[in-house]
């Protein structure tokens, strides 16, 4: 295609656009993702209050106040291997990163409908199921949108 003074303009302007809504698009995308990591977190400090120690396998043989700590103790390891994921240098590796959160989201949705009957179940309050099913939906559009 011949540029000339009429026609330049206008296809630079359209590249430019079409820049910069791919980045506003991505800038949605993360904050999508962002928001389903929040719920997770959220829902983490929530499992504390509601005792989800109490329904793991080996923790749950544990006195109540070893199997909190225990618990706790176990989300460092994983909270910094989130931080670190969701901030790697590699393009490549947070995306995979964020594929398998966002499978983790939606599976962990699933998990807690299973284990809806557990005796020592104690996420049956409005909250905590909004917590859990909100992240599993943002996992999903997240999903969507990356694919």
């Amino acid at each position: 295609m011949v540029w000339n003074s009429i026609t330049w303009p206008q296809n630079k302007l359209a590249t430019r656009i079409v820049i910069e809504s791919n980045k506003v698009m991505k800038m949605y995308e993360e904050q999508i993702f962002y928001i389903g990591v929040s719920l997770l977190l959220t829902h983490e400090l929530d499992a504390i209050a509601r005792h989800e120690w109490r329904m793991f396998p080996f923790i749950c043989r544990l006195k109540d106040d070893i199997g909190y700590k225990v618990f706790v103790m176990l989300h460092i390891p994983l909270l910094v291997c989130i931080l670190w994921f969701m901030s790697h240098p590699s393009d490549n590796m947070r995306y995979w990163f964020q594929v398998s959160i966002d499978i983790f989201l939606i599976l962990h949705l699933g998990l807690h409908h299973l284990l809806r009957s557990h005796h020592k179940n104690e996420f049956t309050s409005t909250f905590s199921r909004l917590l859990i099913g909100l992240a599993a939906f943002s996992g999903l559009v997240h999903l969507i949108l990356l694919v």
